[in-house]
């Protein structure tokens, strides 16, 4: 941990599987993931839109079409989606940072991936059926990814919002 940075919340975490990631043989051998098959022209930038208005959530729907992931190789969704791919990991939120750990049983816990909350537009709760713990999160770099958080139920994703607005 960092100098002053205290922690505020952690539980498991998935990446979320959907028809197009299900077809996705992108991270086979562990390589980067590619631009997602949305045409760049028909995006609408979400640094152009407020966080806070009401239709920024339903933008960001629309531009993810049912997937979990909205990004290109090297940006912030595409390391978090990849950190999520160990079977341990774990999301933490402390008062500086958001990383992925990985809990693998060892006396020592290992860092998968970070980012600072200040590199976050927003994050919400979008439970679909069977996946009440949906997360949707957008970061600055206009990058989005869906995850699950918890075990089971709702009341993960709810903590995590809480700990993110802290």
């Amino acid at each position: 941990m960092r100098p002053g940075e205290e922690p505020r919340w952690m539980q498991p975490a998935r990446c979320i599987e959907s028809e197009v990631d299900l077809e996705d043989d992108r991270f086979e051998n562990d390589e980067e993931p590619e631009t997602e098959n949305l045409d760049p022209d028909s995006r609408v930038p979400l640094k152009s839109l407020d966080p806070e208005d009401a239709r920024f959530e339903r933008i960001v729907q629309e531009q993810l079409d049912g997937g979990s992931y909205l990004g290109c190789s090297g940006c912030l969704a595409a390391g978090l989606r990849k950190a999520l791919d160990v079977p341990t990991s774990e999301i933490l939120v402390t008062n500086q940072r958001v990383l992925v750990v990985d809990v693998n049983g060892l006396d020592e816990v290992e860092l998968e991936w970070e980012v600072n909350r200040e590199d976050i537009l927003r994050v919400w709760k979008r439970a679909r059926f069977l996946e009440p713990g949906r997360v949707v999160i957008a970061f600055n770099d206009e990058s989005v990814l869906a995850l699950h958080v918890g075990v089971m139920g709702g009341k993960s994703a709810f903590k995590l919002i809480e700990a993110m607005d802290d």
